[in-house]
């Protein structure tokens, strides 16, 4: 059974065969950045241009966003602090420590949305 696009982008895998990996490496490596150039399973082409992944920092700037919304109205709503310096470290703190999920799934979705690679099903 094929996946959707959907777990394509959230398991990180390549849009034309969805069994390729995106990442050489795990998340949780000092490495997570590095991405295969070319799937290897159908070997497509996972960076259609030079400066391609530019791009998906508005995709993560989008995320960040979101997520910094969610933990100041967490932090409103559970914790009510009297003083700035409360809210800005549990917006602050969560971000840098999700750095590395948001970096590879912001890339995921903008590879998978403007990419110009049509799922081909398996190799």
């Amino acid at each position: 059974m094929s996946k959707s696009k959907l777990q394509a982008i959230v398991q990180k895998k390549c849009p034309q065969c969805r069994e390729g990996d995106l990442f050489t490496n795990s998340a949780l490596s000092l490495k997570f950045n590095q991405i295969n150039y070319r799937c290897t399973k159908c070997n497509a082409n996972l960076e259609p241009e030079t400066g391609f992944y530019y791009g998906a920092m508005y995709v993560s700037y989008g995320i960040n966003t979101a997520l910094m919304f969610v933990m100041l109205v967490i932090t409103a709503v559970l914790i009510k602090p009297e003083d700035t310096i409360t809210y800005i470290i549990m917006a602050v703190i969560p971000m840098i420590v999700l750095l590395p999920f948001t970096f590879r799934l912001s890339r995921s979705i903008y590879l998978h949305l403007f990419g110009g690679i049509d799922y081909k099903g398996k190799a």
